[in-house]
């Protein structure tokens, strides 16, 4: 295991059992500071992914602020139809899953369950409200007994595909403890209507929307088969836009893209990397001042150690 990286088991009532990952950054041993998070969901596909955009081998020249990276996936030793499954039911709110999609997912699963000989597992959504209250209330306050967080900061939020579809739907979310959020191909397809009536119950009670937000999807995935097309991974990111566009939260921050020559499987590596820097105002061609002053920051940290 690399160095700085721990990983263990924490459990949530009514959930289960989730793997945690966290990846502490160079010098946090030096000094008091405190450290804001980046909270990967998905952390079997995904914490790699981000560990390196983050952190790396030699983070000195890596112009991301300091984090530290909490990955919150699920045991592999419960197989890969419970961590389809599981995972349906924490990213969504309510959703009986008797339209096409959500019989599509329901066959998908099957096979699965099949293929792992767990033919007593199940999977339904309506899990997103115990889900978003085991980050917020439980996991986040654990792991700032123990590690150095600062709970106050501006803490990022990660998700790809189902895991979009939370990050959006934690974007609208008054309680939520992110600010900026990377929602990576988000399903807005699935639980059909709950963002956009999320987003509405926002906008009714909030005159602003203090966030940063990267959204994406890849240009194969938009058309490329009936699943994705039904998944709607391209409207998600064009009805976000959209909607910044109609309400104009004067602290909100929105790019957006949908990337060219990427599918459903390959738009992570380059997503996390490209959403990273945005939400932190690093971005080239888009932030030059920020990365300015990042870089010589950096430099006078390198050359000038506290």
């Amino acid at each position: 295991m690399a160095a700085n990286l721990e990983q263990f088991d924490q459990s949530a009532d009514g959930l289960g059992r989730y793997t945690i990952d966290v990846a502490l950054p160079e010098g946090h041993q030096q000094g008091d500071a405190k450290y804001p998070v980046i909270l990967v969901t998905d952390a079997n596909i995904l914490f790699d992914m981000v560990h390196v955009v983050a952190h790396g081998r030699f983070q000195e020249g890596n112009l991301l602020p300091p984090s530290i990276l909490v990955g919150v996936g699920y045991p592999r030793d419960e197989g890969l139809a419970s961590w389809y499954g599981r995972r349906n039911y924490d990213f969504h709110g309510e959703w009986d899953m008797t339209d096409p999609l959500g019989a599509l997912l329901q066959t998908i699963f099957g096979m699965m369950k099949t293929a792992d000989g767990r033919p007593d597992l199940v999977m339904r959504a309506g899990g997103y409200q115990r889900f978003m209250g085991f980050l917020r209330d439980e996991l986040l306050p654990s792991l700032a007994k123990q590690y150095p967080i600062d709970l106050t900061a501006r803490h990022t939020l990660i998700g790809h595909s189902s895991g979009g579809h939370f990050t959006l739907r934690a974007l609208f979310d008054p309680e939520s403890p992110f600010r900026r959020y990377v929602a990576i191909s988000p399903s807005i397809g699935t639980a059909p209507g709950s963002i956009q009536r999320a987003e509405a119950d926002y906008a009714a009670s909030q005159q602003d929307l203090d966030a940063d937000v990267f959204t994406c999807c890849g240009a194969v995935e938009v058309d490329g088969d009936p699943a994705g097309a039904m998944c709607q991974f391209g409207v998600g990111v064009t009805w976000t836009a959209t909607q910044f566009g109609i309400r104009q939260w004067p602290s909100a921050r929105l790019h957006w893209e949908v990337m060219n020559n990427e599918d459903h499987v390959s738009i992570p590596q380059r997503a996390i990397a490209t959403g990273l820097r945005s939400v932190h105002r690093l971005r080239p061609g888009v932030h030059l001042e920020e990365i300015k002053r990042a870089q010589a920051a950096k430099t006078a940290a390198m050359f000038n150690p506290s």
